[in-house]
């Protein structure tokens, strides 16, 4: 049996929609891996109003 241990680092970014692209610019070229993209809703009086958003990326790297 092989067992390989790895480190993996989790990052959550969140922002205005106006940043999204930005936020995946962010992950792609940091080598981040998008694990969950979701609408963020901040407005409790506005409740189906989206105005944010928030990402979970990980990126995994060898132990030694």
């Amino acid at each position: 049996m092989d067992i390989t241990e790895k480190k993996i680092e989790r990052i959550i970014i969140t922002g205005s929609l106006d940043e999204y692209k930005k936020a995946q610019t962010y992950c792609r070229e940091n080598g981040f891996r998008i694990i969950q993209a979701d609408p963020y809703l901040t407005d409790e009086e506005h409740l189906s109003t989206v105005t944010s958003f928030r990402i979970v990326a990980e990126k995994d790297e060898a132990q030694q």
